[in-house]
């Protein structure tokens, strides 16, 4: 829950506002007073008990590993529903931080024991807080908000507050990225900040800090890359490689040979077929043809009556030759 800053006394280090009030936060949730009063409660007076009475609770910045200073007092508002409190801050640059504006209100911090819906409207959550901090943050309000600033001399401002500027936490996650730091190693970073702040309480709960740490290495170990998963080899599937296998390599012998053969019908494609023969005749080669002169000049040598009974008996035996 945020809730604007009130006032701020330089004389003093005070900032002035509310830990928690009962009124709907930007998130639709009601921090139910009657309920979270005694948490608070309890949660002073330990430290009060802590800190022989010097602190009635730990004020942080932005949420984070800055001890900015201590609830110098704190009221219990049973009429307004709210807790009013004062926080004494001793470093000197957050300390400047109220006086430039740049803090604009108080942020509880903590964990919810309960959360319920709203009886009296559906749409929004009560819940009880167990507190473990209140911070000083610089969530923008709206332009017409201020403070009244109480200078060292009595003198008293209006101040408005500045415009927001980059969280410690946005500056350091950002320059990781740009640094190119691992994921993992970032995240172990931040559990490791969560870890210290929990532990610079004086106050804390050892349960809670064994509970990040484990976290923190169950997250560490989810984000590294994982080796390559080995599965338990199925016969058929085996198989069928093998098979895949020879098939690829009777592939790779065939296609020469088709090639070839492609080649020599392409060849045979390109020779030009012999005309067709009419019926009843035959083709003859000019090699069967060698020796008619000769026979000619034999039969030009013998009578007519012999040589056309020669070529009778040649038209006989040899028929398509000499028919």
């Amino acid at each position: 829950m945020f809730i604007p800053l009130r006032k701020a006394d330089a004389a003093q280090r005070l900032v002035y506002g509310y830990a928690t009030a009962e009124s709907p936060d930007r998130a639709g949730e009601i921090c139910d007073y009657a309920s979270t009063k005694p948490q608070y409660q309890a949660w002073s007076k330990n430290f009060a008990k802590a800190t022989d009475g010097k602190s009635l609770g730990n004020v942080r910045a932005m949420h984070g590993a800055v001890a900015a200073g201590k609830i110098a007092s704190i009221r219990f508002n049973d009429a307004e529903k709210r807790i009013e409190i004062a926080a004494k801050i001793i470093d000197d640059d957050e300390w400047r931080k109220v006086e430039e504006g740049v803090y604009t209100g108080f942020s509880q911090g903590g964990a919810y024991l309960k959360r319920w819906p709203d009886p009296e409207n559906p749409d929004l959550v009560r819940y009880t807080a167990r507190p473990s901090e209140i911070s000083l943050v610089d969530l923008p309000c709206l332009p017409e908000a201020s403070f009244e600033l109480v200078k060292a001399d009595g003198a008293r401002e209006t101040r408005a507050f500045a415009h927001k500027t980059p969280s410690a936490l946005s500056d350091w996650l950002r320059g990781n990225i740009e640094n190119g730091a691992p994921a993992a190693e970032i995240i172990g970073d931040f559990f490791d900040a969560i870890v210290h702040d929990l532990n610079a309480d004086p106050i804390h709960d050892d349960g809670l800090t064994e509970l990040l740490a484990r976290l923190k290495t169950e997250v560490v170990v989810a984000m590294q890359p994982r080796p390559a998963q080995k599965f338990s080899a199925d016969p058929r599937v085996e198989k069928l490689s093998a098979e895949t296998d020879a098939l690829r390599k009777l592939t790779a012998d065939l296609r020469p040979k088709l090639a070839e053969l492609a080649a020599r019908v392409e060849a045979l494609e390109q020779t030009p077929a012999p005309p067709p023969l009419i019926p009843g005749y035959a083709a003859v080669s000019k090699s069967n043809e060698t020796g008619l002169d000769a026979l000619a000049a034999e039969l030009a040598r013998l009578s007519p009556a012999k040589a056309s009974l020669v070529l009778i008996k040649a038209a006989q035996s040899q028929p398509k030759r000499f028919g």
